[in-house]
C-alpha cells in the first residue's frame, strides 16, 4: 500500500518529472555456464540505482521502462524474442541507492533450444533516464549431452479397451560436463515433444547408477552419491517426480528389484539416509525454480513446446549470493 500511495502521488503531483543524469549499474549472472538442450535458463539481474531518486516502473508514459536482454548465438547473430512474450516490470520500484536482484527465466522469452555457444547481456531503459545501461556479457553453452542409457516404452492404456495403437515415449540418461565434473540428466521425449529435462545426479568415480522401468512405464533410478549413499528417484512419463529419498548401505546394499511376473519395481535393502547427518545435502544453497514463478507463468511453462518438466527442479544461485525473490505485486 505504501508503494501504491507513492506511485499515485507522483502521477497526480509530478507534472514535471526530472530526467536523471546519474548512472544506473546493471549486471547479469547465470545459474550455470552449461545447460542441457531444452533445460530452463535463469539469469540473475542486479540493478544498482545511483540516480538519487526512486525509479518507478508504471503504466504512465513518464514512468515506463524495460529490462531486456541482448543474446547472441552462432556468428554473433541476435537471438530474437519469442513473439508475444514480454518481460513485465510494471510495479517495480528501486529505491535510491538500492541494489535489487531479480531472477528472470530467459528461456521463456528467447529461443535458446539450439545447441551452441551464446553470449547474453542485460540492459535497462527508463523514460526518466537519458541513456540505456547495459551489463557486461556472460557466456553459456547449450548441449545435447552424451547418451549413456536409453529405453523406449509404451504408454499404458489405463482406460481403453486395449485396441488402440500403442504410443511410445523414450527415456534417456545423458551426461553433461561442467568444469571438472560430469552430471547425469534424464530426458523424457517422443518424436514431437520434450516432456522432461531433469538433472538427476553427479558422476561419482566408478560408481554405477541403476535404472528400471515398471509395469506403468515409470522409470526408477538409484543414483550413487558416494560408495555407500544412494539417491532413489522415480518419474512418470510426463517427467513428474514421484519418488525422492536417500538410502545408505547397512547390512544390505540399496537396490532396485523388478518382479518378473508383475513388472512392479521395489527399492530394497539399506536404511534411510538423512541429509546433514549421513551425507552433505546436494540441494543446500539452492532454490526451487517453481517457487519463483507465478501461477500464470507456471501455466505458460506447461503449454510451452518443446516443454520442460512441470516441476522446474533446482536453481543453483551460489552459496555467497543472497537473492531476495521479487514478486509481481511489488
Amino acid at each position: 500500500m505504501k508503494r501504491i500511495k507513492i506511485f499515485v502521488a507522483i502521477l497526480f503531483f509530478g507534472a514535471a518529472l526530472p530526467v536523471f543524469a546519474a548512472a544506473v549499474g546493471i549486471s547479469v549472472r547465470l545459474n550455470r555456464m552449461n545447460y542441457m538442450q531444452y533445460e530452463p535458463v535463469y539469469a540473475c539481474v542486479t540493478i544498482r540505482n545511483d540516480t538519487g531518486r526512486a525509479l518507478l516502473f508504471g503504466n504512465d508514459p513518464r514512468l515506463q521502462g524495460f529490462i531486456l536482454f541482448d543474446i547472441r548465438g552462432k556468428d554473433n547473430r541476435r537471438v530474437e524474442k519469442i513473439p508475444g512474450k514480454d518481460i513485465s516490470v510494471t510495479g517495480l520500484v528501486i529505491a535510491p541507492g538500492e541494489i535489487k536482484n531479480m531472477i528472470i527465466p530467459i528461456h521463456k522469452y528467447y529461443r535458446l533450444d539450439r545447441c551452441g555457444t551464446y553470449r547474453v547481456a542485460a540492459f535497462i531503459s527508463h523514460n526518466l533516464l537519458p541513456d540505456e545501461y547495459q551489463s557486461e556479457d556472460q557466456v553459456f553453452r547449450v548441449e545435447s549431452g552424451n547418451p549413456v542409457w536409453t529405453r523406449t516404452v509404451g504408454l499404458p492404456d489405463l482406460d481403453g479397451d486395449g485396441k488402440s495403437e500403442i504410443k511410445t515415449r523414450t527415456y534417456s540418461i545423458r551426461t553433461l560436463t561442467e568444469s571438472v565434473s560430469k552430471y547425469y540428466y534424464l530426458v523424457v521425449e517422443d518424436e514431437t515433444h520434450v516432456y522432461g529435462v531433469l538433472r538427476i545426479g553427479q558422476m561419482v568415480g566408478r560408481e554405477k547408477f541403476h535404472a528400471e522401468i515398471d509395469m506403468l512405464s515409470r522409470i526408477h533410478l538409484l543414483m550413487p552419491l558416494s560408495p555407500r549413499i544412494f539417491h532413489y528417484l522415480a518419474f512418470s512419463l510426463d517427467g513428474l517426480n514421484i519418488e525422492n529419498s536417500y538410502w545408505r548401505t547397512s547390512e544390505t546394499i540399496p537396490m532396485l528389484y523388478r518382479d518378473p511376473s508383475t513388472g512392479m519395481v521395489t527399492r530394497m535393502g539399506g536404511v534411510e539416509a538423512h541429509a546433514g547427518v549421513d551425507f552433505q545435502d546436494p540441494d543446500a544453497g539452492k532454490l526451487t525454480a517453481s517457487k519463483l514463478l507465478t501461477e500464470e507463468e507456471k501455466q505458460q511453462e506447461r503449454l510451452r513446446r518443446p516443454k520442460p518438466m512441470k516441476d522446474q527442479g533446482l536453481i543453483d544461485i551460489g552459496k555467497k549470493l543472497d537473492i531476495p525473490i521479487e514478486k509481481n505485486d511489488d
